[in-house]
């Protein structure tokens, strides 16, 4: 059995557990390279929607519960479903790439991001007919940021307090200055939960959610399906569009597809980009959003093998990314360098140095490693999916080729994954995703000072960059910041990058319009909805 782990540090290390499932979901993700006539998404994202109608919705993972704290925010998880239910505070504009205000008015920063000002919309009001204020803001961060609550998002909270102004504004001070804490607020903090009907029912609160979004839950069947209705009181006029949502749980991606196929759903969000190939190969409307950042083989620096640097290079220097990308995806997607995506513009990608491979620099390693007693023999963890046993045959493959080097693979049930991963630290090296527009994710899992930081790195290099990433004002600070933060990270192989991250909506053809979509890869769900044709 593992040791018992206190509540305070349990409720920490799962600040982070939102991105195991796109861990889990998108070994062998990636561009889908599939070949279509029209470009991809031309009719989810251009069509315009018109009231009425149903909509049912394939995604992967079934929800651990529906309220701000327990929820995944992943795009093939809760992300899409809490927008319906919640809406959202403010949200990263995938076109933009800026921070949009929603129920918000606005947040904004005097002083470069030392405090923050939260200006709510006058007259919005949740499901249960109460006011959302900003008291009901300061209600829901309080309850996240409480350990007793073991949010899995209560870190991003740590060192903010709060004060209620007024009716629709909440002053915000923070211990360090950041000045993208508006992407923190966009990823972990946009959700607001009615006090009310929380206080009334605090452990039923996950089952039976109140926002101020969309929809409101009509029906959960646990591992089926959860069904939405239009709420009428929702505080724009004349949306949403669509009468109903229904968000169907398969986890079979070809069983997903074939649903859609045969009109058994009309609409899926999936990682898998040979589900995504398939579907434009069918005609279907679909659309990527690439997320900044890669996946790939993450290290636990905390213990050996890989708490010697030695041992993570001479991993990397064994493979062949421009082999690998050709093998898993006929070539067709440039190889990422380091922990942004090869077609971020947050760095400068020149400035960081390609991967090559050398076999003979990496056995010569793994004779330094062993001439100090060190053995480099180590269990890959990969998720329990059809989509990554490619991947793992292949990386096994080319690391046993070097002497000295003996590496096995386990694939581990997502759930189990998670909990072995990121709140027990039990391994030693992983198949991960880092995708992120830069905050929250890159100070959780990266800075030495984090409680979230389940790589157990500790550079004090990385953690200026990331220091200096928060105090930029200017774009071109920001990048110089994250330019260093990449140079840092590739130096000391933290990560061995070798695919794009794209989250995937495919639907049968002039179906439905008005989609966009989060940063994250979620969906505004306000705005989607039938075209009429």
């Amino acid at each position: 059995m593992p040791p018992r782990i206190p509540r305070r540090t349990l409720a920490a290390r799962l600040g982070a557990a939102a991105a195991v499932l796109t861990l889990a979901l998108t070994a062998c993700g990636g561009s889908s390279g599939g070949k279509s006539g029209k470009q991809p998404g031309d009719g989810l994202t251009s069509a315009t929607a018109r009231t009425g109608g149903s909509l049912t919705v394939n995604i992967v993972t079934e929800s651990r519960g529906l309220d701000p704290f327990t929820g995944t925010l992943s795009s093939v998880a809760d992300y899409s479903r809490l927008n319906a239910l919640y809406d959202v505070l403010v949200y990263g504009d995938a076109k933009t790439g800026q921070v949009k205000p929603q129920l918000a008015e606005s947040l904004t920063t005097p002083d470069g991001g030392r405090t923050w000002k939260l200006v709510v919309r006058d007259g919005v009001k949740f499901s249960d007919g109460t006011v959302l204020d900003a008291a009901a803001v300061k209600f829901t961060w309080d309850r996240m940021a409480d350990p007793a609550a073991r949010s899995l998002y209560g870190s991003s909270l740590r060192g903010v307090t709060t004060r209620v102004v007024d009716a629709r504004t909440l002053d915000i001070s923070l211990a360090q200055v950041n000045a993208r804490f508006d992407q923190v607020v966009a990823a972990h903090l946009a959700y607001v939960v009615s006090p009310t009907a929380y206080q009334k029912d605090p452990q039923g609160f996950a089952r039976k959610p109140v926002g101020a979004g969309p929809f409101t839950l009509k029906e959960w069947v646990q591992g089926d399906h959860q069904t939405y209705v239009r709420n009428p009181g929702y505080w724009q006029p004349g949306k949403p569009y669509l009468d109903e949502v229904t968000f169907r749980t398969i986890t079979d991606q070809q069983q997903s597809f074939n649903s859609v196929s045969t009109g058994g759903a009309d609409m899926a969000i999936t990682l898998d980009a040979r589900n995504a190939s398939a579907a434009k190969n069918a005609g279907f409307d679909v659309t990527e959003m690439a997320l900044n950042g890669p996946g790939g083989v993450l290290f636990n620096m905390a213990k050996p093998p890989f708490d010697d640097p030695r041992a993570r290079k001479a991993l990397a220097l064994a493979l062949d990314p421009d082999a690998f990308t050709k093998m898993m995806y006929d070539g067709q997607v440039v190889t990422p360098k380091s922990l942004f995506a090869a077609t971020s513009t947050q760095i400068d990608q020149a400035a960081v140095p390609p991967r090559t491979q050398d076999k003979a620099q990496a056995a010569d390693l793994v004779r330094q490693l062993a001439a100090d007693g060190k053995t480099l023999d180590f269990t890959l963890l990969m998720p329990a999916s059809t989509n990554s046993s490619k991947t793992a045959e292949y990386l096994q493959q080319q690391w046993n080729l070097i002497p000295g080097i003996s590496a096995r693979v386990s694939t581990v049930e997502i759930g189990a994954l998670t909990a072995k991963v990121l709140v027990n630290r039990d391994y030693q090296a992983v198949y991960y995703n880092i995708a992120t527009p830069g905050e929250p994710l890159l100070w959780n899992t990266l800075h030495s000072g984090s409680p979230n930081n389940w790589l157990g790195y500790k550079s004090p290099a990385a953690d200026a960059a990331l220091e200096a990433s928060r105090a930029a004002t200017t774009p071109e600070a920001l990048k110089t910041a994250y330019t260093k933060l990449a140079q840092v990270t590739a130096d000391d192989v933290v990560m061995i990058p070798l695919q794009e991250s794209i989250t995937f909506t495919y639907a049968k053809p002039n179906r439905f319009g008005g989609l966009e979509l989060t940063t994250g890869g979620a969906i505004l769900m306000d705005r989607l909805g039938h075209t009429g044709s």
